[in-house]
């Protein structure tokens, strides 16, 4: 099956690194009209940039923290004052401060579930404002399979991801009515270029697999274009757990 997301407007926060970054390129190839978001990385976002500018030229970059109103909505303002709408909003920003709970300082604690829930609370009501009068849209919320299994020296990380699937679930009873679904992906170890180096947790996630065959990027990245497509309009509150792990 062939999906087009030629011209759809698409926002992917926290996108200058990571799955961010590889979920920017694939729209852009696809023809989307995307949204490069970053807050620190600025040399990252703009080489990024002028890479699928060679392909696709109605792409822009958006500095803003995700996690201050103010920046969200300079963000929401940008976009609209340059295309005029809003068809995809991919939460994706995010962060990890890993210590056990008993070294966990408080502010390890709030910078990751501020990060990692606050932010989207804050895009997905921002952003919902256009798709509500356009009565149409899609929100994606990036969780993990962390929030589901816990993960040892992540209580922070963990409980912000079930945080999110939470999250997901309220919205989109919330906005069902204004045809806009609201969903959570979440991934296993997927290697990008911000973990290529973990040899150990990539060792872990093997032995966990079913599978071997190493696409579980390629597979995020088409299962979130298809997500995002109009082939799929009739799927809401849903969580996807993208991985072959059984436990």
């Amino acid at each position: 099956m062939n999906v087009s997301l030629k011209e759809k407007v698409v926002v992917v926060t926290g996108s200058s690194r990571g799955l961010g970054r590889e979920m920017v390129v694939r729209f852009a190839k696809e023809g989307a009209f995307v949204v490069i978001n970053f807050c620190r990385n600025q040399e990252c976002a703009l080489e990024l940039y002028n890479r699928i500018g060679q392909y696709n030229s109605n792409c822009i970059v958006v500095e803003a923290d995700v996690t201050q109103e103010r920046d969200v909505q300079k963000l929401y303002k940008q976009v609209l004052s340059k295309f005029g709408k809003i068809d995809v909003l991919i939460n994706n920003a995010g962060k990890c401060d890993d210590n056990y709970i008993q070294f966990m300082s408080l502010e390890q604690w709030n910078k990751v579930l501020t990060t990692n829930l606050t932010s989207i609370y804050l895009c997905s009501r921002v952003f919902s404002r256009k798709m509500i009068a356009n009565r149409k849209g899609k929100i994606i919320n990036i969780a993990s399979l962390k929030g589901q299994l816990g993960s040892e020296g992540q209580c922070n990380y963990a409980a912000s991801k079930a945080g999110v699937i939470g999250l997901t679930k309220s919205l989109a009873k919330e906005m069902g009515e204004f045809g806009i679904s609201v969903n959570a992906l979440c991934p296993g170890f997927i290697v990008t270029d911000l973990n290529r180096m973990n040899s150990n947790k990539a060792d872990i996630a093997d032995r966990m697999s079913i599978l071997r065959d190493k696409r579980s990027l390629e597979d995020f990245l088409s299962f979130v274009m298809m997500l995002s497509s109009d082939e799929l309009v009739g799927i809401s509150g849903q969580v996807f757990n993208l991985d072959s792990r059984i436990n």
